[in-house]
């Protein structure tokens, strides 16, 4: 394919303009230097200095911002944006530690708070347990690279004192959390069901998550059972969407095709 020459856009070449801009804008990044939460010139600046109508550019800096490349700010521009962390957890019963840590990432949690809770009515439903039934809560705010990802809470299906006291002696800011229970405990999962869907942040979760008031997260829901298919373990998890992209694989069966996501 022939591409636009370094610096310009072609007028004699069958390739869109805002494809051409969108190639340019990716090689001045490069060019100047800029790093992730640096600022971009404004659509008129790089209009003008390209020689492009302002629909171009918005049509090749929303493209750019689909791709995660760029993010926009309302009021204040737009900017480069943070590289994405690939997660593959939604298809695997692996946590979130050894996913990440499998990939070469430095990961590290701030436990808010180990201990027992009788769960809110959806959750103890979902973990098909009785209202009254206490589980072991964890709350974990995850750092991946020194950079806040997501706040996740899990419920384990157990209100044993003894496993309740080893979580609060483990080193959870370092440690896998499925890897506990299966090696100590004999609290293997097998099989789950997770589902996604995009939220807001707002409140407490904004705060923690160092995002705005508003801003986009991803929320996802998770059963893990045992062999038996009793439930071991239920998490909600908030993702910062501009730090997180979940990788899902589908596969063919032989009734047709099949989604992994609920």
């Amino acid at each position: 394919m022939t591409s636009a020459r370094r610096g310009t856009i072609r007028r004699d070449i069958n390739l869109p303009y805002y494809e051409q801009l969108k190639h340019l804008i990716l090689q001045q990044i490069q060019d100047d230097g800029l790093r992730p939460g640096d600022l971009l010139p404004s659509e008129a600046e790089v209009g003008e200095r390209y020689g492009v109508s302002r629909t171009v550019v918005r049509q090749a800096i929303g493209e750019l911002a689909a791709a995660g490349v760029l993010s926009r700010r309302r009021g204040k521009g737009t900017f480069v944006s943070e590289h994405k962390i690939r997660e593959q957890f939604m298809e695997s019963t692996v946590g979130f530690f050894e996913d990440l840590t499998g990939q070469g990432h430095e990961v590290l949690s701030e436990v808010i708070s180990v201990g027992l809770v009788r769960p809110a009515s959806h959750v103890a439903t979902t973990m098909e347990l009785p209202d009254d039934h206490r589980v072991i809560e964890v709350v974990r705010l995850r750092r991946v690279d020194e950079m806040v990802v997501a706040l996740v809470k899990s419920y384990i299906n157990s209100d044993s004192e003894e496993l309740l006291d080893h979580l609060r002696s483990e080193d959870l800011a370092h440690a896998s959390l499925y890897r506990i229970l299966e090696n100590t405990w004999g609290l293997r999962i097998e099989s789950g069901k997770r589902s996604l869907e995009a939220t807001k942040a707002e409140g407490m979760l904004a705060r923690l998550l160092e995002v705005g008031a508003g801003d986009p997260v991803l929320y996802i829901e998770s059963v893990g059972r045992d062999e038996q298919g009793e439930v071991v373990e239920y998490f909600q998890a908030w993702h910062r969407a501009d730090r997180s992209r979940l990788e899902i694989s589908v596969v063919r069966h032989q009734s047709g095709l099949t989604s992994t996501l609920a």
